[in-house]
């Protein structure tokens, strides 16, 4: 059994990966999109890394990362799918291969489940009318955006407008800010929450709870908070994320859902509850994988 995992290789969530497969005996190669070429050949199309064919050499593909090449990572998903192979997360070719946090939000809405009021514009007049209506503090997120970066607190509607003048506009949405000591992380493998999970509190003098950024991660059960464990797997099933963090804070007594994380890092999480995450998530890989090649030989 042999599966591609697209993403950085020098990260930890990578490494760890590498090595829960190679104690389940699992060949799990890690490239970045960098490494891989596409051709078109005799009306067949294929993509190569490695000096080999993948879709003849691997049985599946677990993407992990996009960047800087979305188009071609989401090109590389859909290939293996139309071969009939495992493709993680499924979302990624039954969802029209969207790629944005506000596609996210406007999911997470229709299926009733509870998140901030959140906004994405995408000319001046759009803004404008907006500046006038939002209640400040409020918070400026990438659309694209990880580990914390390209996040900001604004406090009127001049920081406002100076902060967007930054980017081109629709690159970031403005979400209602919820003011919490704060947040929590529930991951969710298989679309079956851990039974562990880590509130998230930011460090000195910043409002992120990223570990990236020095968030301080503390272990909990999860039964500690009941209501978390339908909510992030209604949400990460929303999403058809297999494989994701579900990122909860509370508003009142009211949990809602700040994101479901596309391709969550588990260091913070692994340091924190001491739990084997990588093991669960190679487990699943090789569950999907085994039962689709068993589907393919009846």
């Amino acid at each position: 059994m042999k599966v591609v995992w697209l993403g950085w290789e020098e990260i930890y969530t990578t490494r760890r990966a590498q090595e829960a497969a190679k104690a389940q005996g699992l060949e799990l190669d890690a490239c970045n999109i960098h490494d891989v070429g596409f051709n078109v050949e005799g009306g067949k199309a294929n993509a190569f890394a490695f000096g080999r064919d993948l879709l003849e050499c691997y049985d599946g593909l677990v993407v992990r990362t996009f960047y800087p090449y979305i188009s071609e990572s989401l090109t590389l998903a859909r290939l293996f799918h139309d071969a009939g192979k495992v493709v993680i997360d499924e979302s990624l070719t039954d969802e029209g291969y969207a790629v944005s946090k506000m596609h996210d939000h406007l999911v997470l809405a229709e299926r009733g489940i509870p998140t901030p009021r959140t906004w994405q514009v995408f000319n001046p007049r759009q803004v404008e009318e907006l500046a006038e209506r939002l209640t400040y503090p409020c918070l400026l997120k990438g659309v694209h955006g990880a580990r914390g970066e390209h996040v900001y607190v604004v406090h009127n509607g001049e920081q406002l407008q100076r902060r967007l003048w930054h980017y081109p506009y629709g690159e970031l949405m403005l979400q209602e800010y919820l003011p919490a000591a704060e947040d929590y992380r529930v991951m969710v493998i298989g679309y079956r929450a851990l039974p562990v999970m880590v509130s998230r509190k930011p460090p000195k003098g910043d409002f992120r709870t990223n570990y990236a950024i020095g968030g301080r991660f503390t272990r909990h059960d999860l039964t500690e908070f009941p209501a978390f464990q339908p909510l992030a797997e209604s949400a990460a099933r929303a999403l058809r994320r297999e494989f994701t963090a579900v990122d909860i804070r509370l508003k009142g007594d009211q949990p809602m859902v700040l994101e479901v994380n596309r391709q969550p890092d588990f260091e913070g999480f692994e340091r924190a509850t001491k739990f084997d995450v990588a093991a669960e998530a190679v487990r699943y890989i090789c569950q999907r994988v085994g039962k689709n090649q068993r589907a393919r030989k009846r």
